[in-house]
C-alpha cells in the first residue's frame, strides 16, 4: 500500500494540526467569507462581464476598490502583485528606456526589465548597520541620480519593504514628477495601509501602485491591485498588458474573494484594524523585555504589523526552527540575523498570546546559555583571552557596493550558458539571478559578475539554512553563467 499523499491531502492533514501561521495569507486560515468555491467557480457567462473588456459587474467591483483606496482608476489582479508589477513595467516603459530602480526590488522588477529591454539605474538603498534590513529610499537619493541621469523615463521602487520600511514616497513623488517622470511603487505589503493609519502609496501621489491584498488582508492568495492615477502614465497600454501578464480565464473564485475583501474593509475594516493595532502594539510593549532577541524598530514610520525579531547571539534559523518544532509557530522568514513573524488583522489574540509565550521562553532558555557560557568562561582562562580579541555576536554587515555590470539583463539570459562549481566562479558573468527565497530579492542578475565576496556570502547563507534560489542548483551546488564573455 502506498503511503503516497497528493497535495490536497497534505494539505488537510495540514490544516487539522496545530500549527499556527505567522506568514501569508492575510486571512490566517480563519477569516474565511465564501462558501465551497465550487458552487461559483464559472466562466464569462451572461451577466458576469469579462475582466479584460469590463462594462457590468466587475466594472463596479473595481470602481468601489477605487472609491475604497482613493485611486482615480483601480483593477483588479489575479496573478499577484507579480501580474501587476510586470503590467505596470510593460505599459509605461518601451523598450530601450532608461529606468531608476531601487536594489531592493523583488525579482518580479527584474524580470520586467528583463522582458522589455530596459537599461536599469540602481539604487541602493542604506542598510541598517546590525541587521543588514535596508531602509527606505529618500527624496535626496532619487534626486540626485535624476540629476545625473536627464533620460530617466520612470522611477520604481518598494514601499513599503518586506520587513515593513517606508520610503518617502510623497517626496520622491514630486521630485519626479517636477521632472515629468511617473514613479511605479510596488506596494505588495502595504494593502493595509489606509486603514492602519500609515502613509498609503496612493495618498502620497504615486502614478501606479501595486498591493497584494492576499499578504496583509483576508483574501486568497494571489490576489491584488493596480491603481493608476495622473497623466504621466499611458493607462491604455497598462490596461492592455493587465491582458497579456494575466490568464484569459480569470477566477471568479478569487475576484470573488476580491470582492468579498472590499466589503468587509467597507463594514468592518476601521474597527477591525483598530482591534489590531491595540493588540500589535501591546504585543510589541510586552516583548521589549527580552534580552537575547529584540524587536527591530527603525527611527522612521514603519508597519508596526511586522515582527521583525531579532537575535544577538544566535543565527536567526535556530530561532525560526525552534518557534516551528517546539511550539508549533511557522513564521513568515529567516534571515542571517532575525526571523519575520507577519501579523495582520486576521490573527488571533491566542495567536498573539502563543508567540508572546513562546519568545519568552526561547529568551529566558538564550539567557541561561549564556550565563553558563560566562561561567565556563571564568573557570578557563584560556577561553577568556579568546573572548577578549573574538567579535561579539554577528558582524556588521558590510554596506553593499553595486556589482559589476557587463551586460545588460536581457542581453545576458539568451547568451549560452553553463553551470560550474560556486568556488570556481569568480570573474565568471551570471547568467541568471541569485537572490535568496523569501523574499526574493536578487543579490546578482544576470550580466553581473560574480566575486569572491558574493560568493563567500552566499556560501554564508548556506551554511546557516538559508534558501538560495535561481542561478544556483542545491543539489551540484554549480552556479549558472555566460559560457563565453570576452
Amino acid at each position: 500500500m502506498s503511503d503516497f499523499k497528493n497535495l490536497y491531502e497534505k494539505l488537510i492533514e495540514y490544516s487539522g494540526t496545530p500549527a499556527y501561521p505567522f506568514h501569508m495569507p492575510g486571512h490566517k486560515r480563519r477569516m474565511m467569507f465564501m462558501e465551497n468555491p465550487y458552487r461559483f467557480d464559472l466562466t464569462e457567462i451572461d451577466g458576469f462581464d469579462n475582466l479584460h473588456e469590463a462594462e457590468g459587474i466587475l466594472k463596479e467591483e473595481q470602481e468601489r476598490a477605487a472609491r475604497l483606496y482613493g485611486s482615480e482608476e483601480t483593477h483588479f489582479v489575479v496573478n499577484g502583485s507579480t501580474g501587476g508589477i510586470l503590467s505596470a513595467i510593460g505599459g509605461v516603459l518601451q523598450r530601450g528606456d532608461r529606468v531608476l530602480v531601487a536594489r531592493n526590488c523583488h525579482t518580479s522588477v527584474y524580470h520586467g526589465l528583463e522582458l522589455n529591454g530596459l537599461r536599469p539605474v540602481y539604487l541602493w538603498p542604506e542598510p541598517d548597520g546590525k541587521t543588514g534590513i535596508y531602509r527606505g529610499l529618500t527624496r535626496e537619493q532619487v534626486e540626485e541620480a535624476l540629476g545625473k541621469y536627464s533620460d530617466i523615463r520612470a522611477v520604481i521602487f518598494t514601499s513599503p519593504t518586506y520587513e515593513g520600511l517606508l520610503s518617502d514616497v510623497r517626496g520622491i513623488c514630486e521630485s519626479a514628477h517636477q521632472r515629468g517622470i511617473p514613479c511605479i511603487v510596488d506596494g505588495a505589503h502595504g494593502a493595509h495601509f489606509p486603514w492602519a493609519g500609515l502613509p498609503d502609496a496612493v495618498a502620497c501621489g504615486a502614478d501606479v501602485v501595486v498591493q497584494s491584498l492576499h499578504k496583509t488582508l483576508p483574501a486568497l492568495t494571489q490576489t491584488a491591485l493596480i491603481h493608476l492615477n495622473g497623466s504621466l502614465v499611458n493607462r491604455e497600454r497598462i490596461r492592455k498588458m493587465l491582458s497579456v501578464y494575466q490568464t484569459s480565464s480569470p477566477s471568479y473564485v478569487l475576484m470573488a474573494s476580491i470582492s468579498q475583501c472590499m466589503t468587509w474593509l467597507e463594514r468592518e475594516g476601521a474597527g477591525q484594524f483598530e482591534r489590531y493595532e491595540r493588540q500589535a502594539r501591546e504585543l510589541r510593549k510586552r516583548l521589549a523585555n527580552m534580552k537575547q532577541l529584540y524587536l527591530y524598530k527603525p527611527e522612521e514610520d514603519f508597519d508596526w504589523g511586522k515582527l521583525v525579531i531579532c537575535t544577538r547571539n544566535v543565527p536567526g534559523r535556530a530561532v525560526y526552527d525552534q518557534l516551528r518544532e517546539d511550539f508549533g509557530l511557522q513564521m513568515e522568514m529567516t534571515s542571517a540575523k532575525y526571523v519575520l513573524a507577519m501579523t495582520t488583522v486576521g490573527d488571533s489574540p491566542e495567536g498573539f498570546e502563543r508567540l508572546a509565550e513562546a519568545l519568552e521562553a526561547i529568551d529566558l532558555d538564550l539567557q541561561r546559555a549564556e550565563a553558563a557560557a560566562e561561567r565556563r568562561e571564568v573557570m578557563n582562562p584560556q577561553a577568556v583571552r579568546e573572548s577578549a580579541i573574538a567579535p561579539e555576536g554577528h558582524a556588521v554587515p558590510e554596506v553593499p557596493s553595486m556589482p559589476v555590470r557587463c551586460m545588460e539583463i536581457d542581453r545576458a539570459v539568451i547568451q549560452p550558458m553553463e553551470e560550474v562549481p560556486l568556488d570556481k566562479a569568480d570573474g565568471r558573468v551570471m547568467g541568471d539571478y541569485l537572490y535568496l527565497y523569501p523574499p526574493g530579492i536578487p543579490m546578482l542578475v544576470p550580466g553581473e559578475v560574480i566575486q569572491m565576496k558574493h560568493i563567500e556570502r552566499i556560501k554564508d547563507y548556506l551554511s546557516q539554512g538559508l534558501e538560495v534560489h535561481g542561478g544556483y542548483s542545491k543539489e551540484s551546488g554549480n552556479v549558472k553563467v555566460i559560457l563565453h564573455h570576452g
